[in-house]
């Protein structure tokens, strides 16, 4: 089986039915589709058990959680390359149809990790096609530059990616101590760093942005990983420092990906902390009425001012400070998880921004 395309599932609106019967539509020898529905819909699931096919496994669960859900289709993948969709999305028929033909032809290189093709983003104002350029690269430094490089919606994620590396990556991310909305790019760079992305010619995939597309229904949504993580909503105004700090300490000691010197992993470290730095710096954030929201501001002053002149280890330090101030378990779990990580190489300092 070359493919599995996976569609964890909650929504029992009829849009969303059309989608699911849609990705139905494409399975066949080579393309498994597994649908995971918890939504406890009971039309949903009559109408579900009337296109269930050969190819196509339909698995009705009760209700769970988002994450949850996407775990447990994972579980039931087959294929080489594991290809997830949402539910409110749509994939092109023709590029979901040539993508057995491009594993058989590139599933035999290691050092291809994923397949990626363009992406219509759809929203109020209008739709926009957008592409990532250089994720094709033999080199991890420039796929990771290609890939900050595009300004629009995370959409990488949505591609067809090596199941073993999915699932590898995954359960990493599932040992973290805390949950942060920004982890589906944690993600895609540790995919990044695991090997290229081949490029296909055509639309692959639609996303429909939704409430990512102003920033204030955007930082609910955040809000809403931190409540599951038990945070103080004021840590949403570290969001993106957060981002930088664990994706350079990850760039610089992970062994999630191929040993790579410390004079190469430098480079990307920099580039990946400075981006998320700048958008440290110039996305105003929310407290959402938080009782720490001055001594989240505090902190946040203190880093806009002391760029590049603060060691990972001083910065792990002040972010534990901070989580020690809403729950001293979760300060300890965080300190413990990252200071294991930067124990592995001599710490880093991040760059003048």
């Amino acid at each position: 089986m070359q493919l599995s395309i996976l569609i964890p599932t909650h929504r029992s609106d009829l849009l969303a039915c059309s989608r699911i019967v849609q990705a139905c539509s494409w399975a066949n020898p080579q393309i498994e589709v597994v649908i995971r529905d918890n939504s406890g819909n009971a039309a949903k699931r009559a109408l579900l058990e009337q296109i269930r096919h050969e190819h196509c496994n339909i698995v009705f669960a009760e209700p769970c959680d988002a994450v949850t859900n996407f775990a447990e289709v994972l579980k039931l993948a087959k294929g080489d390359f594991v290809f997830f969709m949402a539910d409110d999305d749509f994939g092109f028929d023709r590029a979901i149809a040539m993508l057995p033909g491009l594993i058989d032809q590139f599933g035999g290189d290691a050092s291809v990790a994923a397949l990626t093709g363009a992406y219509m983003l759809d929203t109020s104002k209008g739709s926009t096609i957008v592409a990532y350029e250089n994720v094709d690269a033999d080199d991890a430094g420039t796929r990771v530059a290609g890939y900050l490089a595009l300004k629009s919606a995370n959409v990488l994620v949505y591609s067809p990616i090596r199941r073993a590396l999915v699932e590898r990556v995954h359960s990493f991310m599932n040992s973290m101590p805390v949950s942060f909305s920004f982890h589906d790019q944690t993600m895609c760079l540790l995919y990044l760093l695991n090997g290229k992305f081949v490029g296909i010619k055509r639309l692959m995939y639609c996303y429909d942005v939704g409430e990512w597309e102003k920033a204030e229904t955007a930082q609910r949504r955040d809000l809403s990983f931190y409540t599951k993580s038990k945070a103080d909503p004021a840590i949403n105004k570290l969001h993106w420092l957060l981002c930088g700090f664990e994706g350079a300490v990850l760039i610089r000691n992970s062994d999630m990906f191929p040993d790579m010197p410390i004079a190469a992993r430098q480079p990307i470290a920099d580039l990946w902390f400075s981006t998320m730095f700048f958008r440290f710096t110039i996305n105003p954030r929310m407290a959402f009425g938080s009782p720490l929201a001055a001594e989240a501001d505090a902190f946040c002053a203190k880093w806009k001012e002391s760029a590049g002149r603060l060691s990972f280890h001083d910065m792990l330090g002040d972010i534990c400070k901070f989580m020690s101030l809403y729950s001293t378990e979760s300060a300890e779990k965080y300190s413990t998880f990252w200071n294991s990580i930067l124990s592995r190489q001599k710490p880093g300092t991040p760059p003048a921004a």
